[in-house]
């Protein structure tokens, strides 16, 4: 059909006035035809311009009572109708006009791939981008860096498990014990095609949607990946900004399991539940970590990769305090967007 939607973007927004403009203009902006694309904001009760920038840009604007991200995204996938899903954050932006309709030409060429996952996140506008933009748009946090072993490239990090190249395309294929892909966000794509005819009852369920790239990478194997497939991201990554982020995580995964992609992913890989007390190792023997920063920082070429093991040792205190919370009976939960 003419009409037929193939994407399905998939945007959480909470306050996201600052960013969400240059979001949604690049959206507009890529090559492809508009038509086929649907653009979903789940708001989480914005008090600020969000929604008025949000409908400006002709989306679909949808309540998000619980408002932190998960639940949009699950939000979002219910009322969604393209052939994909593609979630993005209110802060990314495509980085070349084409960057859609290769994705979609990939997917056409290929219908065995069920998941695509971009290669870089890249540092956004300078004016909004802090000190802190780099490391965690390379490696997200110090857990995700050690348990996923994370380079800035996707495309050189699972080389390995590429079977097939086509130009800067290539198909990945994941065998059982595998890690798969971190692919939370950062527009990764998945077929709502697949997941609801695979799972009917539950592909759009907060526990489905934190897990649902290791469900269906384990379900087909498959994975593909561009080469140059990089996003922006406009990340408010000042130190408080940031430390705030990395407390929200290590709350997600104490607390709020349900909520929490390293909580669903890990039953899908023993290597990974193994490097998670390998952390723990990594973390007690000081020398490591420091030793780590100086190596990252040489071999990034970035001094502020040298806050590493900073950033690692806050993480480590917010589990002891946070772990006795929950081991004397206490509860936390997060309000805030995590950003």
């Amino acid at each position: 059909m003419d009409n037929e939607k193939i994407f399905s973007i998939i945007i959480a927004t909470y306050n996201s006035e600052r960013t969400l403009a240059y979001t949604l203009k690049s959206i507009r902006h890529q090559s492809i035809d508009q038509d086929k694309l649907e653009i979903l904001v789940v708001d989480g009760g914005s008090t600020d311009s969000t929604r008025q920038i949000a409908k400006k840009y002709g989306t679909k604007v949808f309540d998000n009572p619980k408002r932190l991200p998960e639940y949009a995204k699950a939000i979002g996938t219910s009322h969604a109708v393209g052939k994909y899903i593609l979630r993005m954050d209110s802060d990314e932006e495509f980085s070349y006009h084409t960057q859609l309709q290769d994705k979609m030409d990939f997917l056409i060429r290929h219908p065995e791939l069920k998941a695509l996952i971009p290669n870089r996140c890249i540092r956004g506008r300078k004016d909004i981008c802090g000190i802190c933009a780099d490391y965690m748009n390379t490696f997200g946090d110090p857990f995700s860096y050690f348990v996923y072993n994370t380079k800035i490239d996707k495309y050189e990090t699972y080389r390995k498990n590429i079977i097939r190249e086509e130009g800067r395309c290539a198909i990945m294929k994941f065998g059982q014990g595998d890690i798969y892909p971190l692919a939370d966000s950062a527009t990764s794509i998945l077929s709502l095609e697949y997941m609801r005819e695979k799972y009917p009852d539950s592909y759009d369920t907060i526990e489905f949607v934190c897990a649902a790239y290791d469900k269906v990478i384990a379900d087909t194997k498959l994975c593909g990946i561009i080469k140059g497939d990089d996003i922006k991201h406009n990340c408010n990554s000042s130190f408080g900004t940031y430390f705030s982020k990395l407390k929200f995580r290590v709350i997600n995964n104490l607390f709020n399991k349900e909520e929490s992609g390293f909580s669903s992913k890990e039953d899908y890989s023993r290597k990974l539940k193994a490097r998670k007390i390998l952390f723990c190792f990594y973390a007690l023997f000081i020398p490591l970590p420091v030793l780590d920063s100086v190596r990252l920082c040489v071999v990034y070429k970035n001094p502020t990769y040298l806050l590493h093991f900073i950033y690692l040792y806050y993480v480590c205190i917010q589990i002891a305090v946070l772990g006795l919370v929950k081991i004397t009976g206490g509860e936390r939960r997060n309000i805030t967007f995590g950003k």
